[in-house]
C-alpha cells in the first residue's frame, strides 16, 4: 500500500510540474506576441517577390536560414550562424507576410537555442539582412513610443 501511494503522489508532482510548465510558456508566448515581441518591416515587393527572395539563398548572406511555410499561412524562419568557436547561435521567429499597397513583413520571436528568452541576433542585424533580402525597412515608431 505505502508503494501504491508513493507512485500516486510522485506521477501528481510530475503532472502538477508539467502543468506548470506549460502554463509559464504561455504567459511567455503571450508576452512575446505583445508589441515587444514583434518586429515590423514594409516593403514596396509584391507578396510574390518576396517568397521568390527569400527562396534566394546567395554567398552574401550573412547567416544560413530557411523559410517553411505553415499551415495557417505563416512561415518559421530558421536563422543559423555558425561562430568561429563552433557553438551554431540558433534562432527561430514567426514571420508573417501582409500583401498590400505595401508589404508588411512581420517577424515574431519564438525561441532561441539554449533556451535563452530574447534573441541573439542583434535587431540591427535582422534590419541589414531583411533589407538586403526583401528592400524592406523597419517601420517608422509614431511619437511617444520607445
Amino acid at each position: 500500500m505505502p508503494a501504491i501511494l508513493s507512485v500516486l503522489l510522485i506521477a501528481a508532482a510530475a503532472v502538477l510540474c508539467w502543468r506548470m510548465a506549460k502554463q509559464l510558456e504561455a504567459k511567455r508566448r503571450k508576452k512575446a506576441a505583445g508589441d515587444e515581441g514583434c518586429l515590423e518591416y514594409r516593403t514596396s515587393l509584391a507578396f510574390d517577390e518576396c517568397l521568390d527572395a527569400l527562396a534566394d539563398h546567395t554567398d552574401q548572406d550573412e547567416f544560413e536560414y530557411d523559410c517553411a511555410r505553415q499551415p495557417d499561412g505563416s512561415f518559421l524562419l530558421h536563422f543559423t550562424l555558425h561562430k568561429p568557436t563552433g557553438q551554431p547561435v540558433d534562432t527561430l521567429f514567426a514571420l508573417r507576410l501582409d500583401a498590400g499597397k505595401q508589404t508588411v513583413v512581420a517577424l515574431h520571436f519564438l525561441r532561441e537555442a539554449f533556451g535563452y528568452r530574447e534573441p541573439v541576433f542583434p535587431r540591427e542585424l535582422l534590419d541589414a539582412f531583411l533589407f538586403k533580402k526583401l528592400a524592406a525597412a523597419p517601420r517608422q515608431q509614431p511619437a511617444g513610443e520607445p
